[in-house]
């Protein structure tokens, strides 16, 4: 009976949280636009190329100037840090990184979650690429979270992978 009623309320509310999920992506991409002055527009199109090569992509988000020209990518995707983190990371026309923000995360509060929140730190990835970062090379670690710093910049080198096959098959 529990069981049943967990289904109902589930059925019930399933909308209202895929709705409030979409509004965190979109806030997101638009943090990660915000340097670039660009309004992200989500884009179905570009999410369905890249979802075969890129399957921990969540959805792409284009970001267009003032005059609605392309001025960069914000991809919202999954990446491993000590447990799962989704992020959006901004990706201007020169595969440059022009932001970094947490969606949602299970890292540990008062270490890796520290991390992700740290403004600062997540600045240190800004204009970044496109070639692949190396941590401890192109961006230290955060002390006691080098399993968050490793999933940030594995997503970042997601975001420039994907942002590539994006010039590679003429989408750039």
């Amino acid at each position: 009976m529990a069981a049943a009623g967990l289904g109902l309320t589930y059925t019930l509310v399933k909308d209202r949280i895929a709705l409030e999920e979409a509004k965190r992506r979109a806030k997101a991409a638009d943090v990660v636009l915000s340097s670039i002055d660009a309004q992200p527009q989500e884009s179905e199109e570009l999410t369905a190329l890249l979802q075969p090569r890129f399957p921990d992509l969540i959805t792409v988000f284009e970001g267009l100037d003032a005059d609605g020209r392309r001025a960069g990518y914000a991809f919202v995707l999954k990446s491993k840090g000590y447990n799962f983190i989704t992020l959006a990371v901004g990706v201007d026309v020169e595969g440059r990184v022009t932001g970094i923000k947490a969606v949602t995360n299970e890292e540990t509060p008062g270490l890796g979650a520290v991390a992700l929140d740290s403004k600062e730190y997540l600045e240190k990835f800004r204009g970044k690429g496109p070639e692949p970062l190396t941590l401890k090379v192109d961006v230290d670690a955060w002390t006691g979270a080098t399993f968050t710093s490793k999933g940030i910049t594995n997503g970042v080198n997601m975001a420039l992978r994907m942002w590539k096959a994006l010039q590679e098959g003429g989408e750039g």
